[in-house]
């Protein structure tokens, strides 16, 4: 390596090292002041079986971060042993975790204080080793912001659960109207998954040809509105809406609408963060389970995208838009790996879930951190599932 190319690479990682100080503090600012206006008691409540209560996955943030910066990369004892069973996710579901002996907020507060102290140390003194694929363009510190800005998500979709009144993050944009519905997208290969994201997660890899026939897709998100027509033709009650598994949800679900939607005499309310508002009619719905997406598309005439649809109009200059940090928009796939595909750094962020029990959901929504709404990265849920800031966009055959 010439002399010229060594000062480079020092400048490369000076900087790289500043961005990843940045995103860490940028994530941790995030996280506090949502946290901020919650009193103790309640950062220790089991809102719901679906979530945690909000001072494990504060402190399982912490735990994540001990895990891989100062433990896998630091080569640093554990704080405490016991953390590995309290706040690895696999250990227990979220509706037991309330009844472990987790840590009390002002302790978690502490440890992930002392895990963030340690952890800026570690990247003050570990080079970013372009032959190691841990370090390389600083994957694991990338693992870990991505890792806390996600969890960002999960807070305020905990927040959403709650009764109490919230201050409110702001709205998801309001759909535009330019008089199109649908854009063409032509038949043709395609380039599917991550290819230049250098901390892109191993579901998104590796990159390969695609080839799709032509299709149309909804130029923007299904609005409240437009949705509250299904609602209102009976499309909750009509069995050729629905597949066999939705409308044995619907039935147990009891459900007539999507969740936190309130109707009234004079129209519809929605229940935001503790608060009741009129049902903005322009708004992306969400807040919608899979079997619903796909019962509103079919009532439609269309169908869900397959996520290489999605993926395809989204890299691509086809005229939809709004595709990214509105709402996630469930696709018709399951969440199946990639040709090539290997499970890295550790099995269990995805190689565990993939099989036609869950879809895959794109694009992000307006809680989604943009570190994290990239166009290639692959979300996933049950079919079932509500809480989630989802919504739709419906495809057809062209």
């Amino acid at each position: 390596m010439s002399a010229m190319t060594t000062a480079q690479q020092g400048s490369h990682e000076t900087e790289l090292k500043a961005t990843i100080r940045h995103e860490l503090e940028r994530a941790r600012t995030a996280i506090e002041s949502l946290l901020a206006p919650v009193p103790d008691g309640e950062l220790v409540r089991q809102v719901s079986p679906l979530q945690s209560p909000l001072v494990w996955d504060f402190a399982h943030i912490g735990w994540f971060e001990e895990l891989w910066l100062l433990r896998r990369v630091g080569r640093r004892a554990p704080q405490e042993e016991r953390h590995d069973e309290l706040y690895d996710a696999f250990a227990h579901v979220r509706s037991e975790r309330s009844e472990l002996p987790i840590l009390r907020p002002e302790q978690a507060r502490a440890y992930v204080a002392d895990v963030r102290r340690a952890a800026l140390e570690v990247l003050d003194e570990t080079p970013l080793d372009p032959g190691d694929r841990l370090l390389a363009d600083g994957y694991v510190f990338g693992l870990v912001i991505q890792h806390e800005l996600q969890h960002i998500e999960t807070i305020l979709q905990t927040l959403q659960l709650r009764e109490q009144p919230y201050a409110a993050p702001p709205d998801p944009a309001p759909v535009g109207t330019t008089g199109r519905t649908d854009v063409l997208v032509p038949a043709g290969p395609f380039v599917l998954g991550a290819a230049d994201e250098p901390w892109a997660y191993d579901n998104e890899l590796e990159a390969h040809e695609v080839e799709l026939p032509a299709f149309r897709l909804d130029r923007t998100p299904v609005t409240n509105c437009a949705y509250l027509a299904f609602v209102e033709a009976g499309g909750y009650d009509e069995a050729s809406c629905w597949s066999d598994e939705g409308w044995a949800w619907r039935t147990a679900e009891n459900a007539g609408h999507p969740l936190y939607w309130i109707p009234d005499p004079d129209g519809w309310s929605r229940r935001r963060f503790g608060r009741v508002e009129p049902l903005p009619a322009g708004e992306p719905v969400q807040h919608v389970s899979w079997y619903e997406a796909d019962a509103y598309a079919r009532w439609a005439g269309k169908r869900l995208p397959t996520e290489a649809e999605w993926e395809k109009a989204a890299t691509g200059e086809y005229g939809a838009e709004q595709l990214l940090g509105g709402v996630w928009e469930w696709t018709s796939s399951p969440f199946l790996r990639y040709p090539g595909f290997e499970a890295f750094p550790y099995a269990e962020y995805s190689e565990v879930f993939f099989g036609d029990e869950y879809r895959v959901l794109r694009g992000g929504s307006w809680a989604t951190d943009p570190l994290v709404a990239r166009p290639t990265f692959r979300n996933w849920d049950y079919p079932q599932r509500r809480q989630i800031f989802a919504g739709l966009r419906c495809a057809c055959d062209a």
